[in-house]
């Protein structure tokens, strides 16, 4: 059986980066939490928001090696991101980039605080990685 990698990403545009990441996955599930938007669309539940992380996951899906299982726009936190795929997605290794904390806004800012901050989560290896625009 492959190897098979949750992707949680934060950050546009960051195929190259999360294609070093990945490696050679054989399976891959890509959720982009809903974080980029403003503090009253997020308070909101602005499905503009939701359509933009979808199509960024799409995109990203695309550009990644391996067979993607499915492409998603997540919740906000980070951290219930993470559990919301791991029930559907029996991963091996989960990579979440983010960006460094200078250049993140508040909605994201808040949900990349949740992300658990050890290196397992539900006995699955996470690796983190900071990408900046």
């Amino acid at each position: 059986m492959g190897k098979s990698v949750l992707v949680i990403s934060t950050v546009e545009q960051a195929d190259d980066v999360l294609r070093a990441h990945v490696g050679e996955a054989d399976t891959i599930k890509v959720v982009v939490p809903v974080v980029r938007q403003g503090v009253l669309d997020w308070l909101a539940n602005d499905q503009e928001a939701v359509d933009h992380a979808e199509r960024v996951a799409e995109r990203t899906a695309e550009e990644l090696s391996g067979e993607t299982v499915d492409a998603v726009a997540g919740e906000p936190d980070v951290g219930l991101a993470i559990r919301d795929a791991l029930a559907t997605f029996p991963a091996d290794e989960i990579v979440v980039a983010v960006r460094p904390e200078d250049e993140e806004g508040f909605v994201e800012s808040s949900a990349t605080d949740s992300a658990p901050q050890h290196r397992l989560v539900e006995g699955v290896p996470v690796r983190f990685v900071a990408i900046g625009g």
